[in-house]
């Protein structure tokens, strides 16, 4: 399923991955393989550091978003498109450290269905945390407005608060292959924006049209979700951007008083087009 990232060639996977016009790829001791070419980076070291997927990776552990894993386990396990199928090619584009892949992936095994996954992000970081974490699925470094897939692999996609490309989605997806796309509601974490900016802003609503796409279903899920010790509302703080914003002083006050926060998600259906 694997495309060559420098000439679009299929990839041979070994211990070396290398394609017929003798592009080579090492893999890495975790299992994990770059595919992301120097010269397509945008900085040295692209997408989310170590210190905000350690506290992602924690703040995951204590579940306080798991009314929103739930809500995407039970839209994909009751999918007619994933009942009818027997097995199931799962990608994650822009997985990070690999929680919500495995989330889906261990509810489709659930299901009785047979799963292949596979994720990627352009973190080198987050592929070598959920290489470490999730050795039952392979993760590449690459970019998701550029994947190392070839054309028609994949029946259902994952984008879990991650930027891609429709078109790259629509490329690698089966016909009539599905998106589960995630993206946060107008209020979600709203207590750490305001402390945040002078003027919080809402998030914007998701679109209901995407090229290439057909919107199946769209859920909102909205809840107080609590935090009960100090080590959940500080990774909460540190795997957000609003980190970088706030004083140290304004961090640990937010540590003492914030018990519970907004969080607010769409989480949305597609399915691609015939081609």
């Amino acid at each position: 399923m694997w495309q060559c990232p420098l000439c679009q060639s299929p990839l041979v996977c070994g211990d070396t991955w290398r394609c017929n016009n003798n592009h080579s790829f090492d893999v890495s001791r975790r299992g994990y393989v770059n595919l992301l070419p120097v010269h397509k980076k945008s900085s040295k070291d692209p997408g989310d550091n170590k210190a905000m997927l350690d506290a992602r990776q924690t703040f995951h552990q204590y579940r306080v978003y798991q009314p929103l894993m739930d809500k995407m386990a039970d839209v994909i396990t009751k999918s007619d498109v994933i009942s009818a199928s027997g097995a199931v090619v799962l990608y994650d584009a822009g997985c990070g450290e690999g929680t919500y892949l495995h989330v889906i992936s261990s509810a489709l095994e659930a299901a009785e269905k047979s799963v292949v996954a596979s994720g990627s992000d352009i973190s080198k970081s987050a592929v070598d945390l959920a290489a470490r974490q999730h050795r039952d699925a392979q993760f590449v470094v690459a970019s998701s407005f550029d994947l190392p897939v070839q054309d028609s692999q994949i029946d259902l996609m994952l984008q879990v608060f991650a930027p891609g490309s429709d078109d790259e989605f629509a490329r690698v997806l089966k016909p009539q292959g599905l998106l589960l796309h995630v993206t946060p509601g107008p209020a979600h974490l709203m207590a750490l924006k305001k402390a945040a900016y002078k003027t919080p802003r809402e998030h914007e609503l998701p679109a209901d049209e995407r090229p290439g796409f057909t919107l199946l279903s769209r859920q909102r899920i909205h809840w107080q979700a609590r935090l009960e010790n100090d080590s959940q509302r500080k990774a909460l703080l540190q795997m957000t951007p609003f980190a970088w914003r706030l004083d140290e002083s304004t961090q640990a006050s937010l540590c003492r008083s914030l018990t519970e926060v907004e969080a607010d998600f769409y989480v949305s259906l597609w399915q691609a087009k015939q081609k």
